[in-house]
């Protein structure tokens, strides 16, 4: 058998494997032994039938089966020989198997990037000091009131601000013909009297509906157009826009609670200074929390900025198109139009490629730091991770988890063990980063703690 190895991209090998008219013939015939051995003939016991005979019977079975063994043989000789440590297998090509005649055959592989390891301790990473000053604690404070107010009925005459509920009258119509017509589907939604809406779009019932109201007063009437994305739940209504004719009945404003007794009792304080303590508690963990984010991103960029490497082809491309997925669902999670994002879709496809690369990289880079850290995830961590899942599923079991969600429990390991790895991968060139900044020293104190 002769096997050779060819660069044909950055983590691309083209395997060649050649074995010569002898070697097929030796494999063919101890194949060929093993079924005159075994195979059952009519009308002659095992082993006793002509091996002739046995040749025309088996000859099909025995070739398909020297086939996958010779694929094996050569696959794996080729990895031994050259080290190789393949991610996909490309483009099999091979010749016909006959007993007596040479038989080769090729395959592409993408393999794993071989690339010089950088300095990965003592990476620089500056530390802002987080601090939560006494006008972003009022501000938080008097949102949490604005947002936890009552509805009123106002007792002025004036137009509809943002944030406010408005009582409206509507009748939908699309390209002219009632909603109610264009779908049977719609009929709930084709009409509405006294319906209450939320005007802004956070909680507008329908995208771009609640805005819209605002600078109305009572008795105003305006046609506000909506239009329907290609998520819509109502097929007639995917990529449509419809005219809803609607009419101001009441305005409702929310009222923010007066600071006294009561309301310190009900949200479990003392007084004033006690609930800004609160507040200012819960702001210092948020901050902390984007803080250590913000740290460990520069920390990361730094580390791709240092290494230089290739990623294999074919994990290029699925990562790639796994990111215009995820990009793609995101933008219609927040309303973006369908069209829009089609329009967007080749700046979409080249920002994920970029992504893609980035990731990848990422990917390799913290592999072999774990490796060479000797860092590890146990059966028992991925365990945890699995029935802490479970548990905020509201499922009992992570098994009970697993089947709700149609999730295979081996993917769903592996996906969670590469997980735990990179952040503990991370953590691990946290801890031996080179720190900087205003707020080194605080972070330093709660990295010892």
């Amino acid at each position: 058998m002769n096997v050779s190895v060819e660069n044909t991209g950055p983590c691309r090998k083209l395997i060649k494997v050649e074995f010569s008219a002898e070697e097929i013939q030796k494999e063919y015939d101890e194949s060929l032994a093993v079924f005159a051995k075994h195979g059952k003939m009519k009308g002659f016991r095992p082993g006793k039938a002509p091996v002739e005979m046995i040749r025309r019977i088996y000859d099909k079975q025995i070739l398909e089966g020297l086939h996958e063994h010779l694929l094996a043989k050569g696959f794996q000789q080729a990895l031994k020989e050259h080290k190789l440590e393949p991610v996909a297998e490309l483009d099999l090509k091979k010749s016909t198997l006959k007993a007596g005649e040479p038989f080769t055959f090729s395959l592409t592989v993408d393999v794993e990037p071989q690339f010089e390891m950088p300095a990965y301790k003592g990476l620089e990473v500056d530390a802002k000091k987080v601090d939560v000053s006494e006008e972003a604690l009022s501000q938080a404070i008097d949102r949490y009131l604005e947002n936890s107010g009552k509805y009123e009925d106002l007792t002025e005459a004036r137009p509809v601000k943002e944030g406010d509920m408005v009582a409206v009258d509507y009748v939908a119509t699309v390209d002219g013909q009632p909603m109610a017509e264009v779908s049977e589907k719609a009929k709930g939604l084709a009409t509405g009297a006294d319906f209450w809406v939320i005007a802004n779009e956070e909680y507008s019932f329908l995208p771009a509906f609640g805005p819209q109201l605002v600078g109305l007063k009572i008795g105003d009437a305006k046609d506000i157009s909506v239009t329907f994305d290609g998520q819509s739940p109502i097929e007639e209504l995917r990529g449509k826009t419809a005219v809803f004719a609607a009419t101001v009945k009441k305005i409702r404003a929310r009222t923010k609670p007066v600071m006294n007794a009561e309301l310190f009792q009900s949200l479990h304080v003392k007084d004033e200074a006690e609930l800004r303590e609160t507040f200012r508690g819960m702001l210092k963990g948020e901050a902390d929390r984007h803080e250590t984010s913000r740290r460990r991103n520069q920390l990361i960029e730094t580390l791709l900025k240092s290494a230089t490497l290739d990623v294999p082809e074919s994990e290029a491309h699925d990562e790639s198109h796994r990111i215009v997925y995820e990009m793609v669902e995101e933008n219609t999670r927040r309303g973006v139009p369908e069209q829009e994002i089609r329009d967007n879709l080749a700046k979409i496809s080249e920002s994920a490629k970029t992504a893609a690369h980035d990731r990848l990289k990422l990917r390799y880079l913290l592999r072999r730091i774990a490796r060479e850290e000797k860092i590890e995830v146990t059966d028992a961590e991925v365990a945890s991770l699995m029935n802490a899942h479970a548990l905020r599923s509201g499922a009992k079991s992570a098994k009970e988890w697993l089947q709700k969600a149609n999730l295979k429990e081996r993917e769903v390991r592996n996906g969670l063990r590469q997980d735990l790895l990179t952040t503990k991968t991370i953590d691990a060139l946290m801890a031996h980063a080179k720190l900087s900044g205003d707020g080194a020293e605080e972070a330093k104190k709660e990295a010892k703690a």
